[in-house]
């Protein structure tokens, strides 16, 4: 799918964040992209690998359903590109476009949701990711 143009922002950190469309705004009832607060305190890819898993923050949490789930601990903000927990049917840790997540639309007309009450927490503190990795 094509996407327009993202619009360029400065962060309070410096960082250049590139605001992709937000496409399905309408349908979802809420922003799918974080605030730049959110954006950043969010590390840069690779900025926890030095970090024990458990002990990693994950500052995001988008969900489709009951059971699509994304946990974000890392944010290349150029690109969209995350880094972290994705529960589809099995859970594993690897790396996902926040832009394509944003364009997914299954279903009757349901879409990926930004989880708008979402706390950054430590991951051994999240159920969904603790009851099922291995760390």
């Amino acid at each position: 799918m094509g996407h327009n143009r993202p619009t360029p922002v400065t962060l309070p950190n410096g960082a250049e964040w590139s605001v992709p469309a937000d496409t399905l705004r309408t349908r979802r009832g809420h922003d799918f992209y974080p605030t730049l607060a959110q954006r950043a305190a969010i590390p840069a890819l690779y900025g926890t690998e030095d970090i024990p898993t458990p002990e990693k923050v994950v500052h995001l949490h988008y969900f489709g359903g009951a059971c699509m789930n994304w946990f974000v601990t890392e944010l290349d903000p150029s690109c969209g590109l995350a880094f972290g927990w994705a529960h589809i049917s099995d859970g594993e840790w690897g790396y996902f476009l926040l832009p394509e997540l944003e364009s997914i639309s299954y279903g009757p007309g349901l879409v990926i949701e930004r989880d708008l009450y979402w706390e950054p927490k430590p991951v051994r503190e999240v159920p969904q990711i603790a009851r099922v990795a291995r760390f």
